[in-house]
């Protein structure tokens, strides 16, 4: 998950859970970071707006154009002390890379609006929660980005799934 965020400045966290046995009953109780925290996220779709131009067409969704099945089946795990489990999942890109890293860390608001993403060199990676909850995670973070067309402002969204 972390090529996200560093390929595409936020395009990167990132993640789907699997909830833990001791789940509430009632999920309308459960708090964002309970939410965040549930088990491990797997992004399924990303996309900018305003869409890319290519040749007369437009494209908006990213996840298709730029991420490798390999990375499909990564998953990313929000740990309750702040720090981030990535998993490769069953399919690698590269089969030297560790199948698990533990390097980055995470914080959420107060109120549960800005996700921060950290990792060791890099700048943080700040996103809005736009929905959160026991089956989805979607946030969106401006970033600014080439993609072979000029240096461009867009709006990156990141839709992750709970396993």
């Amino acid at each position: 998950m972390k090529k996200y965020f560093k390929s595409i400045s936020l395009l990167a966290i990132a993640l789907v859970l699997v909830f833990a046995s001791c789940k509430k009953d009632d999920d309308n109780s459960m708090t964002p970071e309970e939410y965040l925290t549930a088990g491990n996220w797997k992004v399924t779709g990303m996309t900018i707006n305003p869409p890319i131009t290519v040749l007369g067409i437009e494209y908006s969704d990213i996840y298709t154009l730029f991420v490798q099945d390999c990375d499909k089946d990564d998953l990313i795990k929000f740990n309750s002390d702040g720090t981030l489990t990535e998993d490769e999942g069953p399919t690698k890109c590269d089969p030297d890379d560790p199948q698990t890293t533990t390097d980055g860390t995470w914080t959420l608001s107060e109120n549960g609006v800005t996700l921060t993403i950290n990792y060791p060199g890099d700048d943080p990676e700040v996103a809005t929660v736009k929905s959160l909850n026991g089956t989805n995670l979607v946030i969106s973070s401006p970033i600014t980005e080439d993609f072979g067309l000029g240096l461009n402002n867009y709006t990156a969204t990141i839709t992750m799934t709970l396993q």
